[in-house]
């Protein structure tokens, strides 16, 4: 990944050798965005990017990061989805998140009741 943006971040271009890089979810990786962490949506970024992006919209916070390089670094941030063949089905993908949102939220509510019933137990 670091590679195909040679070794500088996405969104303004800094030398990634130079600090610390980070990974950045194009599409964060959240229940209302639903982005996964896979080739394709994961890219280099430098600390300062991957932490203003915020989780916010990679197209619109690049154009107001990059300048004046703007259109070069959206090129190359979107020839890179596409080479990866990052396009998951939103719908496909919302509703799986909403089924193991329930599941978890399920399974977690029984752990709760089987150890308040230990703890009664014990009482």
């Amino acid at each position: 990944m670091r590679e195909f943006f040679g070794e500088r971040c996405c969104y303004c271009d800094a030398d990634l050798a130079a600090g610390r890089p980070a990974q950045d979810h194009l599409v964060p990786m959240n229940k209302t965005s639903l982005g996964l962490h896979a080739w394709g949506n994961v890219v280099p970024a430098c600390q300062d990017c991957n932490a203003s992006k915020h989780g916010g919209e990679w197209h619109a916070y690049l154009v107001n990061r990059a300048g004046t390089s703007a259109a070069e670094r959206y090129k190359r941030v979107s020839d890179f989805v596409k080479h990866y063949r990052y396009e998951p089905d939103p719908n496909d993908l919302r509703d799986t998140a909403e089924e193991l949102y329930t599941e978890v939220g399920d399974i977690a509510m029984t752990l709760v009741k089987a150890k308040i019933q230990r703890v009664r137990a014990k009482l």
